[in-house]
């Protein structure tokens, strides 16, 4: 305990306090704008996944109509068979479909962005506030732990367990959120790998030399799931494909097996996102609860040291 360092730095002391007290009205809508902003962010997620699927497609196509437009042995096939004509209308009402969904996913991302700008622009300067509060709450609680430095006054220590129990509690939710998050970017991970694969199988007639039987699954996406499965054992598996069903997509496309393999793989890993996004929204609003009380009691240890300090330190 230092005499002299709370004697020099007691104006400090008081103004840091009055500057928690003046700003700390700003945590709890802040951190729920926050929750609501994550909430949002969720709901997007399928239609940006909605987007890229779309323009994937259009991709597709259009490198289908371009192989067709080229001198090689499938457009001489074709063209022998007088059917070049009717493959080039196909590819052409495929490409246009797709626009069209590319079209309607990204109204739908546009209508989500616009929601989530309407809860971020008002709480701009709320987000401010709460950064100045929290360098605040920082610089106050480390001036007070070098004055309270060996010190042993029972008030104070029974605040400080109660400001450490709301941490580990915090802390708590804050691991959970970020096991989900890691989860989560490892599924989407295998999810864009085996997206990319389907339209390199697709542009290539690639067999990826596989035996009869077999099927082809990307080194990436194999890897991801790999991990998922190491560190988030928690996580549901997946159902690899049984049946394999000749049919066309909304656009028109007809995929290989192995193609449609990797289709269905991806609809699973959709199921395990759903499951990690169920996680979140559990525990969003939780950890807006645990960060105030967490707050709130830092600030209450605080309150206790600076009244040692003027009434027993100092007296």
């Amino acid at each position: 305990m230092s005499e002299s360092l709370a004697r020099e730095n007691l104006s400090t002391i008081d103004d840091l306090v009055h500057a928690v007290a003046g700003i700390a009205h700003v945590e709890k809508p802040h951190l729920e704008s926050r929750a609501s902003i994550r909430k949002l962010e969720i709901a997007k997620e399928p239609f940006d996944k909605e987007l890229a699927e779309a323009k994937a497609k259009k991709n597709m196509w259009e490198n289908d109509l371009n192989a067709l437009d080229h001198w090689t042995l499938q457009w001489f096939m074709h063209w022998i068979t007088c059917e070049v004509a009717n493959e080039r209308e196909r590819c052409k009402k495929g490409i246009d479909k797709s626009g069209e969904l590319i079209q309607e996913a990204q109204a739908k991302v546009d209508h989500v962005n616009e929601k989530i700008h309407d809860v971020e622009a008002p709480n701009e300067k709320n987000s401010v506030d709460y950064r100045s509060l929290q360098n605040y709450r920082e610089e106050l609680t480390e001036l007070l732990d070098s004055i309270f430095a060996d010190s042993d006054f029972p008030t104070e220590k029974e605040a400080k367990l109660q400001r450490d129990e709301a941490k580990e509690r915090l802390d708590k939710v804050t691991e959970d959120f970020a096991n989900v998050d890691k989860a989560r970017e490892l599924i989407k991970k295998a999810d864009m790998s085996l997206l990319e694969a389907i339209v390199d199988l697709r542009q290539s007639n690639d067999n990826k030399d596989l035996a009869a039987g077999q099927v082809y699954f990307p080194q990436e996406a194999y890897e991801a799931l790999k991990e998922l499965r190491e560190q988030h054992p928690d996580v549901p598996g997946i159902l690899p494909p049984q049946e394999y069903e000749k049919k066309a997509d909304e656009t028109g496309a007809y995929y290989s097996p192995m193609q449609r393999y990797l289709w269905e793989v991806r609809q699973q890993l959709a199921k395990l996102v759903e499951w990690c996004d169920d996680r979140v929204l559990e525990n969003l609003d939780k950890e807006a609860e645990e960060t105030i009380a967490f707050g709130a009691k830092t600030d209450e240890w605080n309150l206790e040291r600076r009244r040692i300090v003027r009434e027993v330190i100092l007296s």
